[in-house]
């Protein structure tokens, strides 16, 4: 906003002195045309050097210069939308929607030194009282950017719709963090057993003897975590003639075209004790199992002739035991901890405007929580206005806009640390899995990109992230026998029983081979684990770990659903963690 001062401060660094009168017919002229000082002054050397032969500013030549300069634009563009700029580089007009009018785009910039074609330029007055940085949708070729009339019509926003944890917790988890309640939190990324992070890795240069390498690996060190497990002390090759019973370890994979199912189920060997080799597997004997493709096993049975193996007993579980948060005293957790955790999309399917994301900032600036995980996507590439290719902005862009946004929670909640995990879904990021942690122009010093899987360390409360549908993707190709109970919790069961966030393989993504080995495994047993996904949302116990799917913030053209936590130092995991899912 323009005032005397900064106008008096244009006007010197030129060496022009002016009179009281011209600097406030100056600010006048700056606030009606919703002109900075410095581009007014601009404008005014400009106009003055053209037309006037230099004149120093007097009221009737303001006049004249609001006359010829900008009442012009202002005439022209009086039947405009709001924040549309149009611009033409080529001759042709083009309108653009939601860029502002006061800062050029990076094309026009360059446009203005390699084109010799005069460009023209529309642009608009923002409303009265209506800032710009408010208006959270990208620069679009459509004026259709309305709201989703569902979404703001809703009545059941705030609403708890599953619940979790002790009663006393729960109580408590409503209110907001005050200032006696700031925790000084010691917040790090797991490494890998290699004590390496993902940060930045090549990918699609895998050779095929180093990914069966690496494939070969990870079958005999879990098959050795179930043996151990289990108590058994050796294994046999998967081609080994016998009658007696025998143990024997592999992945299980499929036999045919289609989905796994009974009868097509293969069981690859190590190296070292089958050379690799595979046998098809009968499961006509055993009473229960659950399967899927890419899952590490160890089996009792025969093999009569070699060929095929007559299970009778399958072991699928390598899970590590879960560790005590208070093991390291002096990083022990000093008080409770209120966390929020988010899952895009963002936005409603029928538009840019990112309305739930706007509530959930809203919440988060009221209720101040320690901890903020928001999980991507935040700009999939499957939604229609992406698809249709409108923007005017790059994507990059626009989530840059996105995370400058999130950052504006630090002036309300300064100590509330923000953590988002990237997606292969987001139309900017790279498509590959394990997906590496999104990257912005500016540094917040309360925003931490994470890639997909991480693992966090809280204080001794190890936190297990992954934005992939990892529940869905195993649901999908999984048989099962005489398992019983929660389907649910038996896939999320998978996840720790396997040590990985991705067991399956193939996998259902675009994956690279030796980063899902070095970087999509477990690297401690979580406490919390966070599984979002597409079934419906749930907070479950899982051998020791609490599994959370908080569903997603935007369903369809309507509101969805996010989970807040409270973890005490009181009581160990999963007593000592409550929680909630809320309708956004």
């Amino acid at each position: 906003m323009a005032t005397e001062e900064l106008v008096t401060e244009q006007f010197q660094f030129l060496g022009i002195e002016v009179s009281k009168e011209v600097l406030t017919k100056c600010v006048s002229l700056c606030t009606e045309y919703n002109v900075d000082a410095e581009s007014f002054i601009e404008q005014w050397m400009a106009f003055s050097l053209t037309t006037l032969n230099g004149a120093s500013p007097t009221l009737e030549n303001l006049e004249l210069l609001a006359k010829r300069e900008f009442s012009k634009r202002s005439a022209s563009r009086s039947n405009a939308l709001v924040n549309e700029v149009t611009h033409s580089s080529t001759g042709a007009s083009l309108t653009v929607y939601g860029a502002p009018a006061t800062i050029p785009s990076e094309n026009e910039v360059l446009s203005n030194y390699m084109s010799t074609t005069p460009k023209r330029i529309k642009t608009e007055k923002i409303e009265q009282g209506k800032s710009h940085n408010n208006e959270l949708h990208p620069a679009t070729y459509s004026p259709n950017v309305d709201n989703s009339g569902k979404y703001t019509s809703r009545t059941n926003q705030g609403s708890v719709v599953h619940s979790y944890g002790d009663e006393k917790l729960l109580s408590a988890i409503t209110s907001p963090t005050g200032v006696n309640d700031l925790l000084e939190l010691n917040i790090s990324q797991v490494p890998n057993d290699d004590g390496d992070v993902y940060t930045k890795a090549m990918f699609g240069f895998e050779l095929l003897h180093e990914k069966a390498s690496t494939f070969d690996n990870h079958i005999r060190y879990l098959s050795q975590c179930i043996m151990k497990k289990n108590g058994f002390t050796e294994s046999s090759s998967v081609r080994h003639k016998t009658q007696t019973e025998v143990f024997v370890a592999g992945r299980i994979e499929c036999d045919a075209d289609a989905r796994l199912n009974s009868k097509s189920v293969v069981l690859q060997g190590t190296w070292e004790d089958s050379l690799s080799q595979a046998v098809s597997v009968d499961l006509d004997g055993a009473k229960q199992y659950s399967l899927f493709p890419g899952q590490v096993v160890v089996m009792r049975g025969v093999n009569p002739r070699g060929n095929k193996f007559i299970a009778q007993e399958v072991f699928h579980d390598a899970s590590r035991p879960v560790s005590d948060p208070k093991a390291d005293m002096m990083n022990a957790l000093k008080g409770t901890m209120s966390m929020v955790v988010a899952t895009g999309p963002y936005t409603n399917s029928n538009n840019m405007a990112y309305e739930p994301l706007k509530d959930l900032i809203t919440y988060i600036g009221t209720h101040k929580p320690h901890v903020v995980i928001m999980i991507g996507p935040f700009m999939d590439s499957e939604h229609a206005k992406i698809k249709d290719h409108s923007m005017a902005e790059t994507y990059k862009s626009f989530f840059d806009k996105l995370i400058d946004s999130i950052a504006e929670i630090s002036a309300v909640s300064p100590f509330t640390k923000i953590y988002i995990v990237s997606s292969s879904k987001d139309a900017f990021n790279v498509n590959i899995y394990p997906t590496p942690a999104y990257s912005s122009r500016r540094k917040h010093p309360n925003i931490h990109f994470l890639p997909d899987p991480s693992t966090l360390n809280i204080n001794g409360i190890i936190v297990g992230l992954t934005s992939t549908d990892v529940l869905m993707h195993i649901s999908q190709e999984e048989i099962s026998l005489g398992m019983g109970g929660d389907k649910l919790a038996r896939l999320a069961g998978h996840v720790c029983a396997q040590q990985s966030y991705c067991p399956l393989w193939p996998a259902p993504l675009a994956a690279d081979a030796a980063l899902w080995a070095a970087h999509a495994q477990l690297p401690a047993a979580p406490h919390v684990l966070l599984l979002p996904s597409n079934f419906r949302y749930f907070v479950k116990e899982v051998n020791g770990c609490v599994v959370i799917n908080p569903e997603r913030l935007a369903k369809g053209v309507g509101g969805g659903t996010f989970a807040r936590l409270l973890i005490t130092p009181d009581m160990n995991p999963p007593g000592g963690v409550a929680a909630q899912i809320v309708r956004i």
